[in-house]
């Protein structure tokens, strides 16, 4: 009876830290997903805390074990040559992807419905987790992305507004450059695009090469505005009676002088659309970062009400209490509107994406 009681008191310390590193991953599960609708980012940060738990619990337990020093210094050892030997290859491994992950969202390089380029993939992002990001492409489908290889490469981060967007045509040497610029300008001006300007960024043999930019200031409207601004230049072009058509061509031909210009069709109204090309593209991705200003709105809510509190706590005049606790209350019922909305949306988002 003795003996078995010294065995439970020997194993009562390694177990009361089995216990508590049990209770401190179940707290700091709970406790982030309370707060999963006030930000993206805790996913990675719960999974790294949790990370951290485990290797300082493995730590203390193997430390408090009823065993001979000599045998916990080879255990010790044995484990710090894994855990090295887990980094040095974590470059191709689940843990590169971990820490990359970390990464990318404490440098907050970009956020949901920001549009993106990596490489050769273009798109929206729609998703960001410990160990990928998912991105919505031009062609409406999804890419996933691991978060090594984005750590690794370039990330090009299309500004949210006053983005540059811009178009290149060959024209030939027998045309007046000022009349070449003023007809870009106007056909950038008419496409909705702001301040244009034009560049010569080549001198060829046969042709020159202008480039014509202007300024965009919804970028969510990027791929129709550039498809419009090419429609308005060649339009713009013909109308003004400049061929978009090789020179080599135009020394070539043995036909009569004759323009290749086509005939303008007549004007018809354009009918207003409900929805613009990139709102049907990118749907998932502009669901996304409507969860996510919304959750930026709750935040900023929660920090007013800190200070509404604070006020209330320090304010002695009965008149201007009253106040402050009338905004407390609209705060109150704002936050509790916006979670359920959170939360709608979400459940929804998770409903749609098991449908597909």
């Amino acid at each position: 009876m003795e003996h078995i009681f010294n065995i439970l008191k020997s194993l009562a310390e390694p177990g009361s830290i089995l216990l508590l590193l049990i209770l401190l991953l179940v707290l700091n599960n709970y406790i982030f997903s309370r707060l999963s609708s006030v930000t993206s980012r805790g996913n990675v940060t719960k999974n790294s805390i949790s990370l951290f738990l485990v290797l300082v619990g493995t730590l203390a337990l193997i430390l408090t074990l009823p065993i001979e020093s000599e045998l916990k210094g080879q255990i010790l050892s044995f484990l710090g040559i894994i855990i090295s030997a887990t980094i040095a290859l974590s470059s191709t491994t689940l843990l590169g992807n971990l820490i990359a992950g970390i990464m990318n969202n404490s440098m907050k390089r970009f956020r949901n419905g920001d549009l993106i380029k990596i490489d050769k993939m273009e798109g929206r992002v729609t998703k960001k987790s410990i160990f990928h990001t998912e991105i919505q492409l031009e062609d409406s489908n999804f890419i996933t992305i691991p978060n090594l290889y984005i750590a690794s490469n370039p990330v090009k981060l299309t500004r949210k507004t006053n983005t540059v967007i811009s178009t290149s045509v060959s024209l030939g040497y027998d045309v007046s450059r000022t009349k070449i610029e003023e007809a870009l300008k106007e056909a950038a001006t008419e496409a909705n695009l702001t301040d244009p300007y034009v560049y010569i960024t080549n001198l060829g043999d046969f042709s020159v090469v202008y480039q014509i930019h202007g300024f965009l200031e919804d970028s969510s409207k990027f791929y129709s505005t550039r498809s419009l601004l090419n429609a308005k230049v060649m339009d713009l072009l013909h109308k003004k009676g400049i061929e978009i058509v090789s020179p080599t061509f135009m020394n070539q031909r043995r036909v009569e002088e004759k323009e290749f210009i086509p005939k303008v069709a007549a004007q018809k109204e354009t009918p207003v659309e409900k929805e613009t090309p990139e709102e049907l593209i990118f749907d998932e991705a502009i669901k996304s970062e409507k969860i996510e200003k919304k959750k930026d709105k709750l935040i900023e809510i929660e920090k007013h009400l800190e200070d509404q509190k604070d006020k209330l706590k320090e304010e002695k005049d009965k008149k201007i209490i009253d106040k402050i606790k009338l905004s407390i209350d609209k705060l109150e019922q704002q936050k509790k509107q916006i979670e359920k909305n959170i939360e709608e949306q979400e459940k929804k988002a998770k409903n749609d994406n098991s449908n597909k």
